[in-house]
């Protein structure tokens, strides 16, 4: 008999402990320690790769081989470590089964619910005495601002059958099956400085120039499949200055390749309009943020998160997302994986929570992911 304490009490401790770590996005350190601390606990070998470096950042990505029956993986399941940035002190509180923050900014459920839920689940399937099948975990940095971590793994930990990253937002139940390609543009406008109640005619406006290039563009919902944004706006010094710089920065996405391609064309086209406009210089950079994907309902990781589900007695949806996560950057470079609805909800917001039901749910699924992998592991699609 098990001497382990109940799931439930046990991912309600380890998600409250790591949500009051803050690790805004290549400031990771603190709850990466915390984890690494976590699984050596269990005899485990926590590796961390030289990510840190490659992108300025506070720590790498992490990941271990947790061993059951077998030396191969049956399964990479993924979650990130980072979050975006808090506004205030995080401090979780559970209130009438909901997790939410007593302070005025994140929780961080997006993605320590998943973290949280994966660390529990190697505690409970290594502690239960009964057999499972080897498989990886990958803690991934940076995810938050471009699935920069992901793309830095090493290719030997993406060569297995297939993975899964628990980082949607919705009910349980949600699989992933299908997600856009994104596109960032920076735009640095850059203009002529004057005093504006002195001599306003010897000064251009790099702001003016901005304001006619996003006036001009297409925002929002363009089509079932393709957005447009334009989300920070830099500029300026003081009211009285004509000024003589401004940064735009926007992105588009679209499950279509050649949408996509002609929308950022379009932003770049106004861009280049409104400096003309105004007479300023601009320097526009754009960074193809990650790769659209569309798994078959008949592809072997789809079924297993089916059959998953199934075995919990939770009804599944195959979906298709408008955002973007670490699945992007695994299946471009040939892996495929699914992403999981985690039932956390307004992510990113003051008022993110989730409740303790589906932070139990999550750690008894990955338990049957890992159970139920081999099965599907060698299967046609």
């Amino acid at each position: 008999m098990s001497d382990l304490p109940p799931v439930r009490d046990r991912v309600a401790a380890v998600f409250a402990e790591l949500a009051e770590i803050p690790s805004p996005s290549r400031h990771e350190r603190g709850v990466a320690d915390r984890v690494t601390v976590y699984l050596e606990a269990l005899g485990l070998t926590v590796h961390e790769d030289d990510t840190a470096l490659a992108i300025g950042g506070a720590c790498g990505n992490l990941w271990c081989r947790v061993y059951g029956v077998g030396d191969t993986a049956a399964i990479l399941l993924g979650a990130h470590l980072d979050t975006v940035a808090p506004t205030a002190e995080i401090e979780p509180v559970l209130r009438d089964g909901v997790f939410s923050n007593a302070k005025e900014t994140i929780l961080g459920a997006d993605n320590k619910a998943a973290v949280a839920a994966m660390l529990v689940a190697a505690e409970h399937l290594m502690g239960s005495g009964e057999p499972f099948p080897t498989y990886d975990m990958v803690f991934t940095v940076a995810e938050e601002v471009g699935v920069i971590g992901a793309k830095h793994i090493a290719k030997e930990l993406l060569c297995g059958s297939f993975a899964a990253v628990f980082d949607a937002a919705g009910a349980v139940g949600g699989i992933t099956v299908r997600a856009p390609s994104q596109q960032s543009i920076v735009a640095t406008f850059r203009g002529v400085a004057a005093h504006a109640g002195l001599e306003p005619e010897r000064g251009r406006s790099a702001i003016e120039a901005a304001a006619r290039a996003i006036a001009s563009m297409r925002l929002g919902r363009l089509d079932d499949e393709t957005t447009a944004n334009v989300g920070v706006i830099e500029g300026g010094s003081a009211q009285n200055i004509v000024p003589d710089l401004c940064v735009v920065r926007a992105e588009c996405r679209s499950h279509d390749e050649t949408k996509l391609a002609h929308v950022a064309a379009g932003i770049v086209d106004a861009l280049q309009r409104g400096a003309a406009e105004v007479g300023v210089d601009v320097d526009v950079d754009m960074v193809h943020g990650y790769r659209a994907f569309t798994l078959s309902p008949r592809a072997p990781v789809v079924r297993l998160a089916k059959a998953a589900w199934a075995e919990l007695g939770v009804e599944s949806r195959l979906l298709a997302s408008g955002g973007g996560s670490d699945a992007n950057v695994f299946n471009a470079r040939g892996l495929p994986t699914v992403n999981f609805d985690c039932g956390m909800t307004h992510v990113h917001t003051p008022d993110e929570h989730i409740s303790l039901d589906d932070l139990e749910q999550l750690v008894r699924l990955v338990e049957v992911l890992v159970h139920k992998a081999p099965e599907y592991a060698h299967a046609r699609s």
